[in-house]
């Protein structure tokens, strides 16, 4: 799991402190920061908070 890539981009848009890394298929991750969820696509440099609401 890329740890490293997932944080500098996280830092990118502002979210420090990632914890409980989660691998979803090849280029999904999420992580937690203070109790929200983000994705991040590592191949595109995506990033979005998972809203847990939706299927």
């Amino acid at each position: 799991m890329p740890k490293k890539q997932i944080r500098e981009l996280a830092e990118q848009y502002g979210y420090f402190r990632l914890k409980k890394y989660r691998k979803w298929d090849d280029v999904h991750f999420s992580a937690e920061v203070n109790g929200i969820v983000i994705v991040v696509n590592i191949s595109s440099g995506e990033l979005f908070e998972r809203n847990p609401f939706t299927k």
